[in-house]
Protein backbone atom coordinates (compact mmCIF):
# COMPACT_ATOMS: atom_id res chain seq x y z
CA UNK A 1 0.00 0.00 0.00
CA UNK A 2 1.04 3.46 -0.72
CA UNK A 3 -0.19 6.99 -1.80
CA UNK A 4 -3.06 8.76 -1.52
CA UNK A 5 -5.78 7.84 -3.69
CA UNK A 6 -8.05 11.14 -4.83
CA UNK A 7 -7.10 12.85 -0.94
CA UNK A 8 -9.39 10.44 0.73
CA UNK A 9 -7.64 10.47 4.52
CA UNK A 10 -11.06 9.41 6.12
CA UNK A 11 -14.03 8.12 3.99
CA UNK A 12 -17.58 7.63 5.00
CA UNK A 13 -16.80 4.29 6.15
CA UNK A 14 -13.93 6.40 8.40
CA UNK A 15 -11.30 4.39 5.82
CA UNK A 16 -8.05 5.76 3.73
CA UNK A 17 -8.18 5.63 0.04
CA UNK A 18 -4.87 4.24 -1.14
CA UNK A 19 -3.78 2.93 -4.54
CA UNK A 20 -3.41 -0.63 -4.39
CA UNK A 21 0.71 -1.66 -3.94
CA UNK A 22 2.09 -5.30 -3.20
CA UNK A 23 4.21 -6.00 -0.93
CA UNK A 24 7.85 -4.97 -1.55
CA UNK A 25 7.25 -2.72 -4.20
CA UNK A 26 6.10 1.01 -4.49
CA UNK A 27 4.17 3.44 -6.57
CA UNK A 28 7.18 4.09 -8.67
CA UNK A 29 7.56 0.41 -9.26
CA UNK A 30 4.08 -0.10 -10.83
CA UNK A 31 4.68 1.76 -13.80
CA UNK A 32 7.86 -0.11 -15.00
CA UNK A 33 6.51 -3.36 -14.35
CA UNK A 34 3.04 -2.98 -16.21
CA UNK A 35 5.36 -2.09 -18.98
CA UNK A 36 7.00 -5.15 -18.90
CA UNK A 37 4.27 -7.50 -18.47
CA UNK A 38 2.09 -5.91 -21.19
CA UNK A 39 5.28 -6.71 -23.23
CA UNK A 40 4.41 -10.14 -23.09
CA UNK A 41 1.38 -9.34 -24.80
CA UNK A 42 -1.13 -8.66 -21.85
CA UNK A 43 -3.40 -6.13 -22.13
CA UNK A 44 -2.64 -2.92 -20.18
CA UNK A 45 -6.35 -3.33 -17.69
CA UNK A 46 -4.90 -7.15 -17.06
CA UNK A 47 -1.24 -5.97 -16.52
CA UNK A 48 -2.65 -3.20 -14.29
CA UNK A 49 -4.57 -5.88 -12.05
CA UNK A 50 -2.39 -8.29 -12.07
CA UNK A 51 0.55 -6.36 -10.61
CA UNK A 52 -1.03 -4.50 -8.17
CA UNK A 53 -1.51 -8.22 -6.87
CA UNK A 54 2.26 -8.97 -6.43
CA UNK A 55 2.58 -10.63 -10.24
CA UNK A 56 5.97 -9.73 -12.44
CA UNK A 57 6.96 -10.18 -16.04
CA UNK A 58 8.46 -13.33 -14.74
CA UNK A 59 5.27 -14.93 -13.58
CA UNK A 60 2.79 -13.24 -15.29
CA UNK A 61 1.73 -16.17 -18.02
CA UNK A 62 1.90 -18.69 -15.15
CA UNK A 63 -0.73 -16.86 -12.95
CA UNK A 64 -3.20 -16.17 -15.80
CA UNK A 65 -2.95 -19.56 -16.97
CA UNK A 66 -2.88 -21.95 -13.74
CA UNK A 67 -2.13 -25.23 -14.24
CA UNK A 68 -1.96 -28.07 -11.63
CA UNK A 69 0.78 -29.65 -13.67
CA UNK A 70 2.61 -26.40 -12.52
CA UNK A 71 1.62 -26.29 -9.26
CA UNK A 72 1.29 -29.89 -8.13
CA UNK A 73 3.90 -30.89 -5.57
CA UNK A 74 5.58 -34.12 -4.69
CA UNK A 75 3.37 -35.75 -2.15
CA UNK A 76 5.81 -36.97 -0.44
CA UNK A 77 7.46 -33.68 0.53
CA UNK A 78 5.01 -32.85 3.00
CA UNK A 79 5.59 -34.83 6.71
CA UNK A 80 4.47 -38.14 6.96
CA UNK A 81 2.59 -38.23 3.59
CA UNK A 82 4.66 -41.37 2.69
CA UNK A 83 3.24 -43.17 6.24
CA UNK A 84 -0.06 -41.93 5.49
CA UNK A 85 -0.15 -43.84 2.49
CA UNK A 86 1.47 -46.89 3.52
CA UNK A 87 -1.33 -47.34 6.18
CA UNK A 88 -4.47 -46.30 4.37
CA UNK A 89 -3.11 -48.80 1.47
CA UNK A 90 -2.44 -51.74 3.98
CA UNK A 91 -6.41 -50.85 5.97
CA UNK A 92 -7.65 -51.30 2.17
CA UNK A 93 -5.80 -54.47 1.27
CA UNK A 94 -6.72 -56.09 4.11
CA UNK A 95 -10.40 -55.30 4.64
CA UNK A 96 -10.27 -53.35 7.66
CA UNK A 97 -13.03 -50.86 8.94
CA UNK A 98 -12.39 -47.28 8.34
CA UNK A 99 -14.11 -44.25 9.42
CA UNK A 100 -13.28 -40.44 8.15
CA UNK A 101 -14.11 -38.17 11.06
CA UNK A 102 -14.70 -34.89 9.65
CA UNK A 103 -15.22 -31.54 10.66
CA UNK A 104 -18.76 -30.28 9.93
CA UNK A 105 -17.62 -27.10 8.16
CA UNK A 106 -17.46 -26.73 4.11
CA UNK A 107 -13.58 -27.78 4.09
CA UNK A 108 -14.68 -30.88 6.23
CA UNK A 109 -17.05 -31.84 4.30
CA UNK A 110 -15.34 -31.44 1.22
CA UNK A 111 -12.70 -33.52 2.39
CA UNK A 112 -14.83 -36.32 3.56
CA UNK A 113 -16.39 -36.63 0.38
CA UNK A 114 -13.30 -36.19 -1.97
CA UNK A 115 -11.64 -39.48 0.77
CA UNK A 116 -14.69 -41.71 0.54
CA UNK A 117 -15.53 -41.35 -2.99
CA UNK A 118 -11.49 -42.65 -3.53
CA UNK A 119 -11.89 -45.56 -0.88
CA UNK A 120 -15.52 -46.37 -3.32
CA UNK A 121 -13.36 -46.64 -6.01
CA UNK A 122 -11.34 -49.39 -4.49
CA UNK A 123 -14.45 -51.00 -2.90
CA UNK A 124 -12.69 -50.25 0.66
CA UNK A 125 -14.79 -50.74 3.87
CA UNK A 126 -15.11 -46.80 4.95
CA UNK A 127 -17.75 -44.37 6.37
CA UNK A 128 -17.82 -40.64 7.70
CA UNK A 129 -18.86 -39.90 10.53
CA UNK A 130 -19.17 -35.70 11.62
CA UNK A 131 -19.52 -34.72 15.28
CA UNK A 132 -22.67 -32.58 16.11
CA UNK A 133 -20.97 -29.24 17.12
CA UNK A 134 -23.36 -29.07 19.91
CA UNK A 135 -22.96 -32.29 21.26
CA UNK A 136 -19.62 -33.31 20.27
CA UNK A 137 -17.92 -30.19 19.86
CA UNK A 138 -15.14 -29.68 17.78
CA UNK A 139 -12.91 -32.36 16.29
CA UNK A 140 -11.75 -35.79 17.95
CA UNK A 141 -12.31 -36.50 21.70
CA UNK A 142 -11.84 -39.06 24.01
CA UNK A 143 -15.47 -40.20 24.39
CA UNK A 144 -15.92 -39.63 20.52
CA UNK A 145 -12.95 -42.26 19.31
CA UNK A 146 -14.02 -44.76 22.31
CA UNK A 147 -17.55 -44.90 20.10
CA UNK A 148 -15.65 -44.78 16.90
CA UNK A 149 -13.67 -47.90 18.14
CA UNK A 150 -16.22 -49.77 19.51
CA UNK A 151 -18.51 -49.30 16.10
CA UNK A 152 -16.08 -51.69 14.70
CA UNK A 153 -13.51 -49.14 12.90
CA UNK A 154 -9.97 -50.21 12.68
CA UNK A 155 -8.41 -47.32 11.13
CA UNK A 156 -9.91 -43.48 12.15
CA UNK A 157 -9.16 -41.07 9.11
CA UNK A 158 -9.26 -37.18 10.68
CA UNK A 159 -9.52 -34.50 8.12
CA UNK A 160 -9.81 -30.99 9.23
CA UNK A 161 -9.29 -31.99 12.40
CA UNK A 162 -6.78 -33.51 14.97
CA UNK A 163 -3.96 -31.80 14.42
CA UNK A 164 -4.12 -30.58 18.24
CA UNK A 165 -6.42 -32.91 19.60
CA UNK A 166 -3.66 -35.06 21.86
CA UNK A 167 -6.31 -36.29 24.37
CA UNK A 168 -8.09 -37.59 21.53
CA UNK A 169 -5.07 -39.48 20.15
CA UNK A 170 -3.70 -40.92 23.10
CA UNK A 171 -6.75 -42.21 24.17
CA UNK A 172 -6.89 -43.93 20.56
CA UNK A 173 -3.25 -44.90 20.91
CA UNK A 174 -4.41 -46.90 24.55
CA UNK A 175 -7.48 -49.01 23.03
CA UNK A 176 -5.31 -49.54 19.82
CA UNK A 177 -7.16 -47.61 17.38
CA UNK A 178 -5.17 -46.74 14.44
CA UNK A 179 -5.35 -42.93 13.63
CA UNK A 180 -4.05 -40.85 10.17
CA UNK A 181 -4.34 -36.94 10.15
CA UNK A 182 -5.21 -35.07 7.66
CA UNK A 183 -5.15 -31.08 8.56
CA UNK A 184 -3.94 -27.46 8.08
CA UNK A 185 -4.41 -25.85 11.65
CA UNK A 186 -1.86 -24.41 13.53
CA UNK A 187 0.45 -26.48 15.35
CA UNK A 188 2.75 -26.10 18.53
CA UNK A 189 5.24 -28.34 19.49
CA UNK A 190 5.45 -32.62 18.97
CA UNK A 191 2.00 -33.79 16.64
CA UNK A 192 -0.13 -36.16 18.84
CA UNK A 193 0.23 -40.31 18.68
CA UNK A 194 -0.83 -41.69 15.40
CA UNK A 195 0.55 -43.53 12.37
CA UNK A 196 0.48 -40.31 10.33
CA UNK A 197 0.28 -36.34 11.26
CA UNK A 198 0.13 -34.70 7.81
CA UNK A 199 -0.28 -31.19 8.17
CA UNK A 200 2.02 -28.20 6.61
CA UNK A 201 1.43 -26.22 9.65
CA UNK A 202 3.37 -28.94 11.69
CA UNK A 203 6.61 -27.37 12.78
CA UNK A 204 8.95 -29.82 11.49
CA UNK A 205 7.56 -29.69 7.70
CA UNK A 206 9.16 -27.94 4.99
CA UNK A 207 6.91 -28.57 1.98
CA UNK A 208 5.74 -24.66 2.48
CA UNK A 209 2.71 -25.52 1.36
CA UNK A 210 0.94 -23.84 4.61
CA UNK A 211 -1.56 -22.30 2.45
CA UNK A 212 -3.48 -25.40 1.79
CA UNK A 213 -6.96 -26.02 3.11
CA UNK A 214 -7.64 -29.63 4.74
CA UNK A 215 -9.11 -30.58 0.79
CA UNK A 216 -6.10 -29.18 -0.36
CA UNK A 217 -4.02 -31.90 1.56
CA UNK A 218 -6.22 -34.22 1.09
CA UNK A 219 -6.41 -33.52 -2.60
CA UNK A 220 -2.62 -34.22 -2.53
CA UNK A 221 -2.98 -37.26 -0.38
CA UNK A 222 -5.30 -38.70 -2.92
CA UNK A 223 -2.55 -38.25 -6.01
CA UNK A 224 -0.10 -40.10 -3.87
CA UNK A 225 -2.95 -42.67 -2.75
CA UNK A 226 -3.99 -42.44 -6.86
CA UNK A 227 -0.35 -43.68 -7.99
CA UNK A 228 0.71 -46.54 -5.17
CA UNK A 229 -2.88 -47.68 -5.76
CA UNK A 230 -2.17 -48.09 -9.33
CA UNK A 231 1.41 -49.65 -8.74
CA UNK A 232 -0.18 -51.97 -6.95
CA UNK A 233 -2.87 -53.16 -9.05
CA UNK A 234 -6.19 -52.34 -6.40
CA UNK A 235 -8.37 -51.11 -9.30
CA UNK A 236 -11.12 -53.91 -9.82
CA UNK A 237 -12.73 -51.36 -12.28
CA UNK A 238 -12.15 -48.05 -13.85
CA UNK A 239 -8.96 -45.91 -11.97
CA UNK A 240 -10.28 -43.30 -10.10
CA UNK A 241 -10.90 -40.13 -11.80
CA UNK A 242 -9.53 -37.54 -9.52
CA UNK A 243 -9.69 -34.75 -11.69
CA UNK A 244 -12.93 -34.85 -11.70
CA UNK A 245 -13.33 -34.60 -8.23
CA UNK A 246 -11.69 -30.95 -8.64
CA UNK A 247 -14.51 -29.05 -7.59
CA UNK A 248 -14.58 -30.62 -3.98
CA UNK A 249 -11.37 -29.47 -3.61
CA UNK A 250 -12.25 -25.75 -4.80
CA UNK A 251 -15.07 -25.41 -2.83
CA UNK A 252 -13.02 -26.33 -0.07
CA UNK A 253 -10.67 -24.09 -0.54
CA UNK A 254 -12.77 -20.91 -1.47
CA UNK A 255 -14.74 -21.57 1.53
CA UNK A 256 -12.44 -21.93 3.88
CA UNK A 257 -11.01 -18.38 2.80
CA UNK A 258 -7.16 -19.57 1.57
CA UNK A 259 -4.99 -17.63 -0.47
CA UNK A 260 -5.86 -17.87 -4.26
CA UNK A 261 -2.13 -18.37 -4.80
CA UNK A 262 0.31 -21.45 -5.82
CA UNK A 263 -1.49 -24.46 -5.69
CA UNK A 264 -4.42 -22.99 -4.17
CA UNK A 265 -5.10 -21.06 -7.36
CA UNK A 266 -4.60 -24.21 -9.54
CA UNK A 267 -7.07 -25.84 -7.74
CA UNK A 268 -9.49 -23.36 -7.83
CA UNK A 269 -9.02 -22.08 -11.23
CA UNK A 270 -9.53 -26.00 -12.84
CA UNK A 271 -12.08 -26.90 -9.75
CA UNK A 272 -14.58 -23.78 -11.03
CA UNK A 273 -14.69 -25.37 -14.92
CA UNK A 274 -15.46 -28.94 -12.97
CA UNK A 275 -18.43 -27.25 -10.53
CA UNK A 276 -19.84 -25.19 -13.52
CA UNK A 277 -20.78 -29.12 -15.20
CA UNK A 278 -22.47 -29.55 -11.89
CA UNK A 279 -21.45 -33.17 -12.39
CA UNK A 280 -21.71 -33.94 -8.41
CA UNK A 281 -24.93 -34.48 -7.76
CA UNK A 282 -25.04 -32.73 -4.56
CA UNK A 283 -24.15 -29.63 -6.18
CA UNK A 284 -26.75 -30.15 -8.99
CA UNK A 285 -29.75 -30.32 -6.58
CA UNK A 286 -28.32 -26.93 -4.32
CA UNK A 287 -28.40 -24.99 -7.66
CA UNK A 288 -31.35 -26.29 -8.11
CA UNK A 289 -32.62 -25.24 -4.82
CA UNK A 290 -30.54 -21.83 -4.65
CA UNK A 291 -32.33 -20.87 -8.05
CA UNK A 292 -28.17 -20.52 -9.26
CA UNK A 293 -27.59 -18.57 -12.40
CA UNK A 294 -23.60 -19.31 -12.65
CA UNK A 295 -22.47 -22.47 -11.07
CA UNK A 296 -18.69 -22.50 -11.89
CA UNK A 297 -17.75 -18.72 -9.71
CA UNK A 298 -16.04 -18.19 -6.91
CA UNK A 299 -19.41 -16.32 -5.55
CA UNK A 300 -21.58 -19.53 -6.38
CA UNK A 301 -19.03 -21.40 -4.25
CA UNK A 302 -18.67 -19.04 -1.33
CA UNK A 303 -22.12 -17.65 -1.34
CA UNK A 304 -24.27 -20.08 -2.44
CA UNK A 305 -23.30 -23.60 -1.67
CA UNK A 306 -20.87 -23.03 1.40
CA UNK A 307 -23.57 -21.12 3.32
CA UNK A 308 -26.30 -23.95 2.64
CA UNK A 309 -23.50 -27.02 3.17
CA UNK A 310 -22.46 -25.10 5.99
CA UNK A 311 -26.36 -24.81 7.48
CA UNK A 312 -26.32 -28.09 8.77
CA UNK A 313 -23.50 -28.19 11.17
CA UNK A 314 -24.49 -24.21 12.06
CA UNK A 315 -28.07 -25.47 13.38
CA UNK A 316 -29.35 -29.17 11.62
CA UNK A 317 -27.73 -32.18 11.05
CA UNK A 318 -23.85 -31.82 10.73
CA UNK A 319 -23.63 -34.77 8.30
CA UNK A 320 -25.45 -33.33 5.67
CA UNK A 321 -22.98 -31.69 3.89
CA UNK A 322 -20.78 -34.64 3.31
CA UNK A 323 -23.63 -36.90 2.39
CA UNK A 324 -24.94 -34.20 0.33
CA UNK A 325 -21.61 -34.33 -1.65
CA UNK A 326 -20.83 -37.69 -1.51
CA UNK A 327 -24.17 -39.31 -2.72
CA UNK A 328 -24.45 -40.38 -6.30
CA UNK A 329 -28.58 -40.50 -6.28
CA UNK A 330 -30.23 -37.58 -7.69
CA UNK A 331 -33.57 -38.09 -5.48
CA UNK A 332 -31.32 -38.53 -2.43
CA UNK A 333 -29.16 -35.10 -3.30
CA UNK A 334 -32.62 -33.16 -4.06
CA UNK A 335 -34.11 -34.23 -0.41
CA UNK A 336 -30.83 -33.41 1.49
CA UNK A 337 -30.59 -29.86 -1.11
CA UNK A 338 -34.26 -28.87 0.35
CA UNK A 339 -33.35 -29.47 3.91
CA UNK A 340 -30.14 -27.65 3.74
CA UNK A 341 -32.40 -24.62 1.85
CA UNK A 342 -34.92 -24.60 4.95
CA UNK A 343 -31.97 -24.95 7.73
CA UNK A 344 -29.89 -21.70 5.93
CA UNK A 345 -33.19 -19.54 6.07
CA UNK A 346 -33.71 -20.87 9.95
CA UNK A 347 -29.85 -19.96 9.91
CA UNK A 348 -29.78 -16.43 8.38
CA UNK A 349 -32.91 -15.63 10.99
CA UNK A 350 -30.21 -16.35 14.04
CA UNK A 351 -28.09 -14.70 12.81
CA UNK A 352 -29.91 -11.29 12.07
CA UNK A 353 -31.20 -10.97 15.38
CA UNK A 354 -27.51 -12.40 17.09
CA UNK A 355 -25.88 -9.27 14.83
CA UNK A 356 -28.04 -6.19 15.09
CA UNK A 357 -27.90 -7.39 18.69
CA UNK A 358 -23.87 -7.51 18.75
CA UNK A 359 -23.24 -4.31 16.73
CA UNK A 360 -25.25 -2.54 18.89
CA UNK A 361 -22.41 -3.66 22.06
CA UNK A 362 -19.52 -2.89 20.14
CA UNK A 363 -20.85 0.81 19.10
CA UNK A 364 -21.09 1.15 23.06
CA UNK A 365 -17.66 -0.16 24.06
CA UNK A 366 -18.56 -3.33 25.34
CA UNK A 367 -16.66 -5.44 22.74
CA UNK A 368 -13.33 -3.18 23.71
CA UNK A 369 -12.11 -0.02 22.44
CA UNK A 370 -13.08 0.10 18.75
CA UNK A 371 -9.39 1.06 17.52
CA UNK A 372 -8.55 -1.93 19.75
CA UNK A 373 -6.01 -4.96 18.52
CA UNK A 374 -9.14 -7.23 19.00
CA UNK A 375 -12.98 -6.79 19.66
CA UNK A 376 -14.43 -9.53 21.65
CA UNK A 377 -18.00 -10.16 23.08
CA UNK A 378 -20.77 -12.66 23.46
CA UNK A 379 -23.56 -13.78 25.58
CA UNK A 380 -25.14 -17.38 26.84
CA UNK A 381 -27.68 -18.71 23.90
CA UNK A 382 -25.78 -16.63 21.49
CA UNK A 383 -25.93 -19.88 18.95
CA UNK A 384 -22.53 -21.76 18.75
CA UNK A 385 -23.68 -22.48 14.98
CA UNK A 386 -23.62 -18.67 13.71
CA UNK A 387 -21.20 -16.90 15.88
CA UNK A 388 -18.83 -17.25 13.29
CA UNK A 389 -20.43 -15.97 10.80
CA UNK A 390 -21.53 -12.61 13.19
CA UNK A 391 -17.81 -12.53 13.64
CA UNK A 392 -16.98 -12.04 10.27
CA UNK A 393 -19.74 -9.39 9.76
CA UNK A 394 -18.43 -7.36 12.68
CA UNK A 395 -14.89 -7.74 11.54
CA UNK A 396 -15.65 -6.42 8.11
CA UNK A 397 -18.02 -3.71 9.56
CA UNK A 398 -15.32 -2.62 11.96
CA UNK A 399 -12.46 -3.42 10.44
CA UNK A 400 -10.62 -5.26 13.41
CA UNK A 401 -9.95 -9.06 14.78
CA UNK A 402 -13.37 -10.13 16.34
CA UNK A 403 -13.99 -13.40 18.69
CA UNK A 404 -17.74 -14.09 19.12
CA UNK A 405 -18.36 -16.58 21.67
CA UNK A 406 -21.74 -18.61 22.81
CA UNK A 407 -23.96 -21.25 24.02
CA UNK A 408 -26.58 -23.64 22.53
CA UNK A 409 -27.54 -23.50 26.25
CA UNK A 410 -28.57 -19.70 27.88
CA UNK A 411 -27.56 -21.94 31.03
CA UNK A 412 -24.41 -22.98 30.42
CA UNK A 413 -21.27 -21.71 32.14
CA UNK A 414 -19.06 -22.94 29.34
CA UNK A 415 -18.63 -21.10 25.63
CA UNK A 416 -18.16 -21.90 22.39
CA UNK A 417 -16.34 -19.14 20.63
CA UNK A 418 -15.35 -18.00 17.00
CA UNK A 419 -12.80 -15.27 15.45
CA UNK A 420 -12.32 -14.03 12.38
CA UNK A 421 -9.14 -11.14 11.72
CA UNK A 422 -7.88 -9.30 9.06
CA UNK A 423 -4.50 -9.24 6.91
CA UNK A 424 -1.58 -9.12 8.98
CA UNK A 425 -2.98 -10.26 12.41
CA UNK A 426 -2.45 -14.27 13.08
CA UNK A 427 -5.63 -15.16 15.46
CA UNK A 428 -5.19 -18.70 15.11
CA UNK A 429 -1.89 -18.50 16.59
CA UNK A 430 -2.88 -16.02 19.03
CA UNK A 431 -5.49 -18.42 20.07
CA UNK A 432 -3.60 -21.72 20.24
CA UNK A 433 -0.99 -19.82 22.07
CA UNK A 434 -4.06 -18.79 24.95
CA UNK A 435 -4.68 -22.69 24.92
CA UNK A 436 -1.09 -23.78 25.89
CA UNK A 437 -0.65 -21.46 28.32
CA UNK A 438 -4.20 -22.44 29.99
CA UNK A 439 -5.68 -19.43 29.43
CA UNK A 440 -8.61 -20.63 27.64
CA UNK A 441 -9.67 -24.64 28.05
CA UNK A 442 -9.12 -25.22 24.19
CA UNK A 443 -8.47 -23.45 21.16
CA UNK A 444 -6.83 -23.13 17.63
CA UNK A 445 -6.74 -22.23 13.82
CA UNK A 446 -5.10 -20.67 11.29
CA UNK A 447 -4.07 -16.64 10.50
CA UNK A 448 -8.18 -15.45 9.32
CA UNK A 449 -10.11 -17.65 11.65
CA UNK A 450 -10.12 -19.55 15.18
CA UNK A 451 -12.16 -21.33 17.25
CA UNK A 452 -11.60 -21.27 21.03
CA UNK A 453 -13.91 -23.64 24.17
CA UNK A 454 -13.36 -21.20 27.29
CA UNK A 455 -15.59 -19.99 30.32
CA UNK A 456 -18.27 -17.06 29.85
CA UNK A 457 -17.06 -16.20 33.21
CA UNK A 458 -13.54 -15.38 32.10
CA UNK A 459 -14.21 -13.38 29.61
CA UNK A 460 -12.87 -9.92 30.25
CA UNK A 461 -9.41 -11.79 31.45
CA UNK A 462 -9.37 -14.13 28.21
CA UNK A 463 -10.20 -10.72 25.99
CA UNK A 464 -6.91 -9.11 28.20
CA UNK A 465 -4.72 -11.80 27.59
CA UNK A 466 -5.33 -11.57 23.57
CA UNK A 467 -5.41 -7.94 23.44
CA UNK A 468 -1.41 -8.24 24.83
CA UNK A 469 -1.13 -11.24 22.29
CA UNK A 470 -2.04 -9.50 19.57
CA UNK A 471 -1.20 -5.65 20.13
CA UNK A 472 2.24 -5.79 18.31
CA UNK A 473 0.87 -7.52 14.80
CA UNK A 474 -2.45 -5.07 14.96
CA UNK A 475 -0.06 -1.98 15.71
CA UNK A 476 2.10 -3.57 12.42
CA UNK A 477 -0.79 -3.72 10.64
CA UNK A 478 -2.66 -0.35 11.27
CA UNK A 479 -3.47 -0.05 7.78
CA UNK A 480 -6.13 -2.84 8.34
CA UNK A 481 -8.82 0.24 7.75
CA UNK A 482 -6.44 1.47 4.36
CA UNK A 483 -8.88 0.47 0.92
CA UNK A 484 -7.29 -0.14 -1.77
CA UNK A 485 -8.48 1.05 -4.95
CA UNK A 486 -6.73 -0.30 -8.59
CA UNK A 487 -7.68 2.23 -10.31
CA UNK A 488 -9.85 5.68 -11.51
CA UNK A 489 -12.18 5.13 -14.37
CA UNK A 490 -15.20 6.95 -15.87
CA UNK A 491 -18.33 5.60 -15.49
CA UNK A 492 -18.06 5.10 -19.72
CA UNK A 493 -15.30 2.60 -18.72
CA UNK A 494 -17.38 0.32 -16.80
CA UNK A 495 -18.41 -1.81 -19.79
CA UNK A 496 -18.54 -5.52 -20.72
CA UNK A 497 -14.94 -5.21 -22.14
CA UNK A 498 -13.66 -4.29 -18.70
CA UNK A 499 -15.25 -7.34 -16.96
CA UNK A 500 -13.86 -9.66 -19.46
CA UNK A 501 -10.47 -8.32 -18.86
CA UNK A 502 -11.27 -8.60 -14.47
CA UNK A 503 -12.39 -12.12 -15.44
CA UNK A 504 -8.97 -12.99 -17.12
CA UNK A 505 -6.91 -12.32 -13.69
CA UNK A 506 -9.61 -14.09 -12.11
CA UNK A 507 -10.45 -16.14 -9.97
CA UNK A 508 -10.55 -13.55 -6.94
CA UNK A 509 -11.09 -14.32 -3.24
CA UNK A 510 -8.28 -14.73 -0.70
CA UNK A 511 -5.03 -13.40 -0.86
CA UNK A 512 -6.19 -12.33 -4.92
CA UNK A 513 -8.50 -9.43 -4.29
CA UNK A 514 -11.31 -8.45 -6.36
CA UNK A 515 -10.69 -5.38 -8.49
CA UNK A 516 -11.93 -2.00 -6.49
CA UNK A 517 -12.66 0.89 -8.91
CA UNK A 518 -13.13 4.67 -7.93
CA UNK A 519 -15.46 7.33 -9.81
CA UNK A 520 -15.40 10.73 -9.13
CA UNK A 521 -17.65 13.71 -8.67
CA UNK A 522 -20.50 11.47 -9.78
CA UNK A 523 -24.61 12.23 -8.28
CA UNK A 524 -26.79 9.29 -6.86
CA UNK A 525 -30.38 9.30 -7.81
CA UNK A 526 -33.28 7.65 -7.33
CA UNK A 527 -31.81 6.21 -4.42
CA UNK A 528 -34.18 3.37 -2.12
CA UNK A 529 -33.99 0.84 0.33
CA UNK A 530 -34.85 -2.52 -0.53
CA UNK A 531 -33.97 -6.06 1.12
CA UNK A 532 -32.63 -5.78 5.22
CA UNK A 533 -30.85 -2.69 5.24
CA UNK A 534 -29.61 -2.11 1.42
CA UNK A 535 -29.36 0.62 -0.67
CA UNK A 536 -30.66 0.51 -4.21
CA UNK A 537 -29.70 3.65 -6.94
CA UNK A 538 -28.10 4.93 -9.49
CA UNK A 539 -24.71 6.80 -10.23
CA UNK A 540 -24.74 9.83 -12.91
CA UNK A 541 -21.75 11.53 -13.75
CA UNK A 542 -21.55 15.16 -15.27
CA UNK A 543 -22.05 13.73 -18.62
CA UNK A 544 -25.42 12.45 -18.40
CA UNK A 545 -23.50 9.12 -18.27
CA UNK A 546 -25.53 6.35 -15.35
CA UNK A 547 -25.20 3.15 -13.73
CA UNK A 548 -26.82 0.89 -11.61
CA UNK A 549 -25.73 0.32 -8.33
CA UNK A 550 -26.28 -0.97 -4.44
CA UNK A 551 -24.43 -0.49 -1.28
CA UNK A 552 -25.32 -3.44 0.90
CA UNK A 553 -25.93 -3.60 4.74
CA UNK A 554 -25.45 0.74 4.54
CA UNK A 555 -29.13 1.98 5.73
CA UNK A 556 -29.06 4.52 8.25
CA UNK A 557 -25.23 4.78 8.12
CA UNK A 558 -23.18 8.01 6.87
CA UNK A 559 -22.53 6.40 3.85
CA UNK A 560 -25.97 4.99 3.43
CA UNK A 561 -27.39 8.44 3.97
CA UNK A 562 -25.07 10.22 1.64
CA UNK A 563 -26.45 7.54 -1.21
CA UNK A 564 -29.71 8.64 -0.18
CA UNK A 565 -28.72 12.36 -0.47
CA UNK A 566 -28.05 14.30 -3.82
CA UNK A 567 -24.61 15.34 -3.53
CA UNK A 568 -21.40 14.90 -5.47
CA UNK A 569 -19.90 12.07 -4.56
CA UNK A 570 -16.27 9.81 -4.50
CA UNK A 571 -17.19 6.66 -4.90
CA UNK A 572 -15.14 3.04 -4.65
CA UNK A 573 -17.25 -0.22 -6.60
CA UNK A 574 -16.83 -3.38 -7.39
CA UNK A 575 -18.60 -4.31 -10.70
CA UNK A 576 -19.81 -6.80 -11.89
CA UNK A 577 -22.31 -8.21 -14.61
CA UNK A 578 -26.19 -6.91 -14.96
CA UNK A 579 -27.52 -10.27 -16.30
CA UNK A 580 -31.07 -9.82 -15.63
CA UNK A 581 -33.01 -11.24 -18.08
CA UNK A 582 -30.79 -12.15 -20.65
CA UNK A 583 -28.58 -8.68 -20.47
CA UNK A 584 -25.12 -7.76 -20.70
CA UNK A 585 -24.86 -4.56 -18.98
CA UNK A 586 -22.53 -3.57 -16.27
CA UNK A 587 -23.64 -2.63 -12.82
CA UNK A 588 -21.61 -2.27 -9.82
CA UNK A 589 -21.83 -2.63 -5.94
CA UNK A 590 -20.59 0.35 -3.82
CA UNK A 591 -17.74 -0.54 -0.90
CA UNK A 592 -17.47 3.22 0.24
CA UNK A 593 -17.56 7.01 -0.79
CA UNK A 594 -16.87 10.51 0.42
CA UNK A 595 -18.15 14.15 -0.53
CA UNK A 596 -16.58 15.29 -3.79
CA UNK A 597 -16.48 18.43 -2.62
Amino acid sequence: MAGSFLGIESSLTGRRWLQRVPDGQSEATLGVLEEGVRRLGIGAMQAKLLVARGAVPDTAHRILSPKLKNELPEPFTLQDMERAVVAILAAVQAQRAITILADYDVDGGTSGALLLSWFKSVGARANVFVPDRILDGYGPSPKIVNKIKDSGTDLLITVDCGAAAYAALEEAARIGLDVVVFDHHLMHGAPPPALAVVNPNRQDDVSGLGNLTAAGVVFVALVALNRAARQQGLWTGPEYDLLSRLDLAALGTICDVAPLTGLNRALVAQGLKVQEKLANPGLAALAVTSKLKDPGSVYASGWVFGPRLNAGGRVGDSSLAVRLLSTEDASEATQIAEELEVLNAERRAIEANVLEEAIARVERGEAGPLDGPLLMLGAPGWHPGIIGIVAGRLKDRFHRPVIVIGSADPEDPQAKGSGRSVPGVNLGAAVSGAASDGVILAGGGHAMAAGLTMNFSELKSVHHDLTHRLRSESDAAGNSRDLAIDALVGLGAATPELLDAMTEVGPYGAGWPDPVFAFADVRPYAAAPVGTGHVRLMLEDQSGQRIKAISFRSLNTPLGDALMGRRPLHVVVRLKKDDWRGGNAVDCEIIDASPAS
